[in-house]
């Protein structure tokens, strides 16, 4: 009954901890290319977090928000569940364009992974982790 109280206390603190600690992200390292249909740009940086899980932050850029905006449909079109829609909202309170929380599968990987999506007027971001939590704590911290 001892070890059963000890392990108990032990689990308590470890679950008080990790609540409390702020998820941190370093990064590991980006890459920049063209988009092949578009016309512009990629930039992508991979994280990993103090909890050692991977993040994906990236970018693309296309020649108008029309263009952007197809993509972002296309892209949402290939979703297995839609978790949040709405607007975007930049730091001042502006409205600058769509954004989405989603669930996808990748088959090459054989998981599930959220992927959060907001339009920017001609560019597209993304963040994109197998864990909803650091995906949404790693958006806050960009606006």
């Amino acid at each position: 009954m001892k070890y059963v109280r000890g392990l108990g206390v032990a689990l308590l603190t470890f679950i008080v901890g990790v609540a409390v600690a702020p998820i941190k992200f370093y990064e590991e390292g980006s890459g920049r290319g063209k988009v092949i249909d578009g016309g512009g740009n990629f930039a992508v940086t991979v994280y990993t977090s103090s909890y050692f899980i991977k993040l994906w932050f990236a970018h693309e850029s296309y020649v108008s928000p029309e263009k952007a905006n197809e993509v972002f449909n296309q892209r949402l079109s290939q979703a297995v569940k839609v978790i949040e829609v709405g607007p975007k909202i930049n730091g001042e309170g502006a409205v600058v364009g769509r954004r989405v929380m989603a669930l996808f599968f990748s088959p090459e990987l054989s998981c599930y992974y959220t992927e959060i999506l907001w339009t920017d007027g001609r560019i597209l971001h993304y963040i994109f982790s197998t864990s909803a939590l650091h995906a949404t704590q790693f958006e806050k911290r960009q606006r």
